[in-house]
């Protein structure tokens, strides 16, 4: 590195961060993990850059820019290993190698993974993707020591890094001028997080690797102002809430949209939700506060097979969700998984019945759960011989109950399914929609455009 380069002085570095996803389905998401990041890098007076290879088309405009500008320090941030949808044959990891292959031509710096896909299985990554360092669960505080420590000529010898946090990030995430007009344009949506955390305990789940179990929120206002500024600032039309549970039980999620009513929100809103404990009274304060449609995580359709995930919730809890939110006529969609622990044909049957019961809605169904190290699921997997300690998770592994087959299960799903756009299987299959439907002017998450008018 030359002695007269432009930057910073000699005790902050140079980050470039380069988000390698390239996944659209079910809608193209803003690195938003980046984007805190690169609050932290700057509070701490680093400088910080930001590359997104989905926005720039390709892996070639990094290699110029790489070209034309030396860092101290690359990061890439893996959001998906995969797909984690068995229908699917979209090869993520090779996003991820390529990017790398790019940097390692083009850059002597040192490279550092990180984000939720590197967390979930860190030791395997680190090597598949020969890096020289890994940021374990969030990095707004390792990522800048490791920086501080490479400029200083103090390399760590540890290859993982971990610093567990107590609270939520006290950083104010950093939206890149350059790249949200990508997203805007696809969609018109950005995405906002007003909490950390999951405590439930889903049998496949790698939400609480990610992000520990207890809940950090951050504060009301702060998230309403944050919606404001990127409407005002960016155009941004919709926002996506990317909490792992957007209603969370003490209720916190309520304070939120009382906030966001109160300063007079609107720009729509979508969020994750727990099928159990939501009222009308709930719902209204929601919709007042800018809630336009509800994606929720059902998971199974019948009450052996939900109790095989380790929901902790019953059909008949999902079905008076579902109609409390018919009545404040609020778009919603399910998200269902055929084939996990418990199921058999019996299970699929009733499943596929109780899905009648929910009305005017979009079911977007999967089969097969894939395996992910840390989960009950990996566990169970193990006991019954779908996997050894041996496996490679980093390959994508499904579980598929024993006692039925996949191809009896697609079978019926897709006869239960046929001439009907609100029920949609195989998920993957709509990618090619989306585009189409971003040219056309939509924007938010697509899929409230399949819920029939009228009932079935």
């Amino acid at each position: 590195m030359s002695a007269d380069r432009q930057g910073p002085s000699p005790r902050h570095g140079s980050c470039l961060l380069v988000s390698a996803n390239r996944m659209t389905l079910p809608y193209p998401v803003y690195p938003l993990g980046i984007a805190y990041l690169l609050g932290a890098l700057e509070e701490r007076g680093h400088q910080g850059d930001h590359f997104d290879i989905l926005a720039a088309g390709g892996h070639e405009p990094l290699r110029q820019l790489l070209r034309q500008k030396p860092y101290d320090l690359i990061g890439i941030s893996i959001r998906n290993i995969d797909t984690v949808d068995s229908a699917s044959r979209l090869a993520l990891l090779e996003d991820i190698t390529g990017a790398m292959a790019v940097v390692r031509e083009e850059s002597t710096a040192p490279v550092v993974l990180g984000g939720p896909g590197f967390s979930i299985m860190p030791g395997p990554l680190l090597e598949h993707c020969r890096a020289d360092y890994g940021i374990v669960g969030e990095g707004e505080e390792a990522l800048p020591l490791l920086l501080e420590r490479l400029v200083g000529g103090d390399p760590p010898q540890e290859k993982l890094l971990a610093m567990p946090a107590a609270s939520f990030p006290s950083c104010t995430p950093r939206y890149s001028a350059e790249i949200t007009p990508y997203y805007l344009e696809h969609g018109g949506m950005l995405n906002v997080q007003s909490k950390r955390g999951c405590g439930y305990g889903c049998a496949y789940c790698s939400y609480p690797t990610i992000e520990g179990r207890a809940l950090r929120h951050r504060a009301a206002t702060l998230v309403a102002a944050e919606i404001g500024e990127l409407t005002r600032r960016f155009g941004a039309r919709y926002i996506f809430f990317t909490d792992a549970i957007f209603n969370d039980p003490q209720g916190r999620y309520l304070e939120l949209a009382e906030a966001l009513a109160s300063a007079g929100n609107r720009t729509p809103w979508c969020a994750f939700f727990r099928p159990q404990n939501i009222d009308r009274k709930s719902l209204r304060l929601l919709k007042r506060s800018g809630l336009a449609a509800m994606e929720i995580g059902t998971d199974a359709a019948c009450d052996a097979t939900q109790a095989g995930h380790g929901k902790g919730f019953t059909i008949d809890e999902v079905v008076a969700v579902h109609d409390n939110i018919l009545a404040e006529n609020i778009p919603c969609a399910h998200f269902v998984i055929f084939g996990g622990p418990g199921e058999t044909a019996a299970t699929l049957r009733q499943g596929l019945r109780n899905l009648q019961r929910l009305r005017r809605t979009v079911i977007f169904a999967y089969i097969g759960i894939r395996i992910l190290p840390g989960t009950a699921l990996l566990r169970q997997a193990l006991r019954e011989g779908h996997v050894d300690e041996d496996t490679d998770l980093v390959a994508s592994r499904y579980y598929y109950s024993p006692t039925i087959s996949r191809e009896e299960i697609e079978r019926a799903v897709l006869a239960d399914f046929r001439g009907r756009r609100d029920r949609v299987y195989p998920v993957a299959d709509s990618e090619r929609l989306i585009p189409l439907m971003h040219r056309f002017g939509h924007i938010g998450p697509l899929w409230d455009k399949l819920i029939p008018a009228t009932e079935q």
